[in-house]
């Protein structure tokens, strides 16, 4: 479907407080008032042990300090009350992807992943989640899930045609339910609705993911390919076949990267032909205004899930995701002489840099290899990565600052899976 599903610029300024603050008022960082509700059943810091591969050398009272550090900064930069008094979003301020500091349903599912992860630390967690969620639910297409996208000012549906959802938000979302039930409690229908609205809209038939609810069923979008959410699922909804939808993601990945990235494990920001044997990289300008051809603004976060699902499932059950992962954390690790600030967001698929004009440094590109650098066993290049998660070399906004966040928890060791 010819719409941009998310369109990458680079922006390095940053918007005041008072500017980014007019869709709702800026959540205040770390604790606070604490909710009413029931105490997290896995506080912040978990200590997961995981199954494979390294941990940064640092010690782990230092990780989880690092850790807490980046979610007050992160939560009071991105976190809002906001549009109505009982809702919370995630701004995109900085990176121009929904109008007037909007949301998007990508950063909406972000949100609700972190914030049932910092229970514990922040103490109103819950009532955060509960605002995001409710937002969610206020905006809804008419599959049941959530407008990708929503303006700043009038908190309604920005792009184009008939309001849709993104994938990639909608995974998240429901992968964030189903981790505000084991925190909390109390969310398993809305968690088995939304994973129901899911599968028949964003599921093709052969059981591939689509890269929106009312998209082609011939494409996919690798970013999307969380298979530690998708076993999740399994594991919570048996009503729904999500092996299937296992079985087919690694498949693609195997048969796309065999056909083109066998050495690197690289996989392009757009696919097609993805209901056949036979998946290949999408044309150029696909979806986007960037080569979609190739590793982009969307498979930079490749190696960040593909190696979350290694560290977490272990390298049998999470077998074509450690492969994965492995290569694609030397191919990064060669290009940038293991420097992560030189890891290019645009990667050929034959592991050369991509070079594209103007675009050739993001702080996410080196964050989000993290995950596989630790499943890959390779010590140096994780502490190198995790060194530079204290810092933010190319002034990224709320998509590198956000997946920072996410790759933080997963690097200290206290992501956990609610599949446990």
């Amino acid at each position: 479907m010819p719409r941009p599903v998310k369109t990458r610029t680079r922006r390095l300024a940053a918007c005041t407080v008072a500017a980014c603050a007019s869709f709702g008022l800026l959540a205040t960082a770390g604790g606070g008032t604490a909710d009413a509700a029931t105490a997290p059943a896995h506080p912040f810091p978990a200590h997961t042990a995981y199954k494979v591969g390294v941990l940064p050398s640092a010690t782990q009272t230092t990780r989880d300090a690092a850790v807490k550090k980046a979610y007050d900064s992160w939560k009071s930069a991105y976190l809002v009350k906001g549009c109505a008094s009982n809702e919370y979003y995630v701004s995109t301020k900085g990176d121009d992807d929904a109008p007037h500091n909007g949301t998007v349903s990508e950063a909406q599912g972000y949100g609700m992943n972190i914030v049932p992860l910092m229970a514990g630390y922040d103490s109103d967690a819950k009532a955060e989640f509960d605002g995001l969620w409710q937002l969610v639910k206020d905006h809804k297409d008419a599959d049941g899930l959530m407008q990708w996208q929503l303006d700043g000012k009038t908190c309604e549906y920005t792009d184009s045609g008939t309001p849709d959802s993104a994938t990639d938000g909608d995974l998240d979302i429901g992968y964030g339910l189903i981790l505000a039930d084991k925190q909390w409690g109390g969310y398993t229908a809305d968690a088995k609705a939304w994973l129901a609205s899911f599968y028949a809209h964003d599921v093709a038939p052969d059981g591939h993911l689509k890269c929106e609810d009312d998209g082609p069923t011939t494409d996919t979008r690798p970013s999307d390919m969380m298979l530690d959410h998708l076993r999740a699922f399994a594991a919570y909804d048996t009503a729904h076949d999500w092996n299937k939808v296992v079985t087919r993601t690694e498949a693609v990945i195997s048969e796309f990267t065999a056909g083109y990235s066998s050495s690197a494990g690289l996989l392009s920001d757009f696919v097609v032909n993805a209901n056949t044997t036979s998946p290949k990289p999408a044309p150029a300008d696909y979806q986007e205004d960037q080569p979609d051809n190739i590793v982009g603004y969307n498979s930079l976060r490749v190696p960040w899930h593909l190696g979350t699902d290694a560290l977490v499932n272990g390298s049998s059950t999470a077998a074509v995701a450690y492969g994965a992962a492995k290569k694609e954390s030397a191919c990064l690790k060669s290009l940038s002489g293991g420097n992560p600030a030189k890891v290019q967001p645009h990667i050929k698929l034959n592991c050369a840099n991509g070079n594209v004009s103007g675009d050739t440094e993001a702080e996410e590109a080196g964050d989000s290899a993290g995950p596989a650098a630790m499943a890959s066993g390779d010590q140096a290049w994780t502490d190198a990565i995790w060194k530079q998660l204290a810092s933010n070399p190319f002034e990224d906004a709320y998509y590198g600052e956000t997946i920072k966040m996410l790759v933080y928890i997963v690097m200290a060791g206290d992501y956990w899976s609610p599949a446990a």
